[in-house]
């Protein structure tokens, strides 16, 4: 299926194998980064030889949507600590959808605004640009407020919003995409938002349909590598029937789907077990990782930087613009409502700086159809939004947890 792009694959999980331990020790560069670095010095020498790296865009949509996001998807979502995620509901609610579409206006304002010339005056690359720049990244945040003490609040924050603004973020890629490449399509507001809500709801019907189904199925077999396996079938088949059979969102149904098994398995599955299934998606996890920011690597050209490297900074710009204006103006005033909590001027900071932009947004530029107008320019602000989230947030962040760890305010109980 993947043709001469499955030895690259395996090689970047190889060296993330290789790189993991002794990067995550140093301070200034993270280990995406260092396979995207190694994977466009690796495409760079194999193109010079003469040699086929097998990057096609049909390859890299099938790569990205069939194998990469149920699997990342997946793993975020059952280890995801569903207390927290009940506990601040109202918070991760707000930042994961309507904030997120506030934040996706944003950004597009912003960019058509700025290099809106660049795209032949058209809305729809601004609008996916603002999509995929909103989607932030679960994976670095834990690892980087580590849990402790007054940052665990702002961390189980960060990780609801990053694990559920994905499932949203990709389900409305999809629906501006399909409605960018077809033909006499309607892009207006109302028709973009009541077909998100209809995917996005039905999505998730259908993973806590297909969830608590496959528990019923597996709860009477007390064995941990078949209840696993089970789930592996799980995060596939969801996304599958969803996305292809029924037409809804297939990343929204994988989430549920695994926030289901995860809820039920925990309630009659010994803590072995879990730990057990965990440990296995956690492989998968650190494996499609490894694969995509790899791939991201060799598609990276110096060209690209040459020639839009100020769409990259307008980029940034609307990246960040977008992020503080719902975090000041959206997340600060909704924490004041009765019964949420308030979030200090600290934590509003720690929710503003962890709002770090990686895998699903590169890997949905990663996917983008050739097709879209203008997509090599669309894709190009993407990846530079990412890289630089990835090249300086992960370094700043602990220091800002640091910093204000003994001013932050508890979440009330």
């Amino acid at each position: 299926m993947f043709g001469n792009l499955l030895p690259f694959l395996m090689f970047g999980i190889l060296l993330a194998a290789i790189l993991s331990k002794p990067l995550a020790r140093a301070r200034w560069i993270t280990l995406p980064i260092a396979l995207v670095a190694l994977g466009f010095v690796s495409s760079e020498i194999w193109v010079g030889l003469g040699m086929d790296t097998g990057l096609r865009w049909q390859i890299l949509r099938d790569l990205v949507f069939y194998l990469l996001l149920p699997i990342l998807i997946f793993d975020a979502a059952i280890r995801i600590n569903v207390r927290w995620l009940q506990r601040e509901a109202v918070l991760i609610a707000s930042l994961s959808m309507p904030l997120l579409l506030v934040a996706a206006g944003v950004s597009a304002i912003i960019v058509y605004v700025l290099i809106g010339d660049a795209f032949g005056g058209i809305w729809a690359p601004a609008l996916l640009i603002g999509a995929m720049v909103s989607a932030t990244d679960p994976a670095m945040i834990s690892g980087l407020l580590g849990g402790n003490g007054d940052s665990r609040r702002v961390q189980h924050i960060l990780e609801g919003e990053s694990l559920i603004n994905d499932a949203t973020t990709i389900t409305l890629f999809v629906l501006i995409s399909a409605l960018i490449v077809s033909p006499g399509a309607e892009i207006g507001v109302p028709a973009v938002l009541g077909r998100f809500a209809l995917v996005l709801l039905g999505g998730a019907a259908v993973g806590v349909a297909l969830g608590w189904a496959l528990d019923l199925v597996i709860a009477p077999a007390d064995d941990k590598v078949l209840a696993t396996s089970a789930t592996l079938v799980l995060a596939f088949s969801s996304f599958w029937i969803s996305e292809h059979v029924l037409g809804l969102s297939g990343v929204v149904a994988t989430l549920a789907a695994g926030l289901t098994i995860a809820w039920r398995q925990r309630q009659h599955r010994s803590e072995e077990d879990i730990a057990f299934a965990l440990d296995a998606w956690q492989m998968l996890g650190f494996c499609a990782n490894a694969m995509l920011f790899f791939v991201v690597g060799m598609s990276i050209t110096l060209q690209m930087f040459l020639d839009h490297w100020l769409a990259m900074l307008v980029g940034v710009l609307a990246a960040a613009v977008s992020r503080a204006f719902i975090v000041f103006f959206g997340v600060g005033p909704i924490s004041r409502l009765p019964g949420v909590g308030r979030l200090s001027l600290r934590e509003q900071n720690l929710i503003l700086w962890g709002g770090i932009r990686g895998a699903v947004g590169i890997a949905l530029a990663l996917s983008l159809s050739v097709d879209i107008p203008h997509w090599y320019l669309i894709q190009s602000v993407v990846y530079g939004v990412a890289l630089f989230s990835l090249l300086v947030q992960p370094p700043l962040l602990p220091r800002l947890a640091a910093a204000g760890a003994r001013k932050v305010t508890n979440p009330q109980k």
